[in-house]
């Protein structure tokens, strides 16, 4: 898989979105690319403040209980350093004159600083912020599914890109194919099966230069490791020829030239051999054209 493939899969992956295949798959290549693991990194926390973002939707407030602790706190602390606590200035207390008389004292200024309120949010303030959150998580899925349709659609439009060669390619041989019969002192030798594959069979058409075609059907899929080639045998010297394959079908085709030698008088076949060709026949033969 292309690396930019990797790339696009880490959003998904740090949402947790990705399939089984897919995630084993990116695991595997995060082992071996620095790169990758970073940016999952970087993925993964802002995928972490979005969820943060979601719940955050209203502020903490001290409860009822906590407050009333820290009054009470605050009252006796007023209380030991002899305040009275709720008078009309805040505070005040007795004290005695130099003539053993009450007096009030001069009020003080009150050392308390009073609790704000903790802000609290409307309805439609806390309503606001979930459908924020919910937006930006909604965005998220959004480009999530648009990755996944475009990564479908390129994976897509490649199959039919190799759909579009191999109909250029089949296209390119037929073309050539028709050129080398139509042509002037072309010959057409046949190739029938063997008793390996009786129903097997061939045509090869070379023209007066010895380029050359051969076409053939029925034949069975080669062994892995294995493929077609053909012989040109002239006075039982086989000379070899090009290797080919053939399609779930049976059917194969070979461009060649044909050596000198082999153009008037020779014997044609076609033998099994390894995938590289060999150059004296050692597999066994499938098809062969009258000497």
């Amino acid at each position: 898989m292309p690396h930019e493939d990797y790339k696009e899969m880490l959003a998904a992956q740090a949402l947790n979105a990705l399939e089984a295949a897919e995630m084993r798959d990116l695991e595997s290549h995060l082992q071996s690319c620095a790169e990758c693991r970073s940016q999952l990194s970087e993925w993964e926390g802002t995928a972490a403040g979005l969820a943060f973002a979601s719940l955050e939707a209203r502020p903490l407030e001290p409860s009822r209980q906590l407050r009333g602790r820290i009054l009470e706190a605050v009252r006796a602390d007023a209380t030991g350093r002899g305040f009275q606590v709720g008078s009309p200035l805040g505070v005040g207390a007795r004290g005695t004159t130099k003539d053993g008389e009450n007096s009030q004292r001069r009020p003080q200024p009150s050392n308390v600083v009073p609790l704000k309120q903790p802000r609290t949010w409307s309805s439609a303030q806390t309503w606001g912020a979930i459908a924020a959150g919910l937006v930006l998580v909604g965005l998220v899925a959004s480009l999530f599914v648009l990755w996944r349709q475009n990564r479908e659609a390129r994976q897509e439009l490649a199959r039919l890109s190799a759909q579009v060669s191999d109909a250029q390619q089949q296209l390119g041989q037929q073309r050539e194919a028709i050129e080398i019969v139509s042509a002037p002192g072309t010959r057409m030798r046949e190739l029938a099966g063997t008793k390996l594959m009786p129903e097997a069979h061939a045509m090869l058409a070379y023209d007066k230069s010895g380029r050359a075609i051969l076409m053939a059907k029925g034949l069975p899929p080669a062994p892995a490791g294995k493929a077609y080639q053909l012989w040109f045998i002239v006075g039982g010297k086989p000379m070899p020829g090009k290797v080919f394959t053939t399609d779930a079908s049976g059917s194969g085709a070979l461009k060649d030239q044909v050596p000198p030698e082999a153009r008037n008088a020779a014997v044609f076949a076609v033998t099994l051999e390894p995938k590289n060709g060999v150059q004296s026949p050692t597999g066994e033969m499938y098809l062969t054209s009258a000497s």
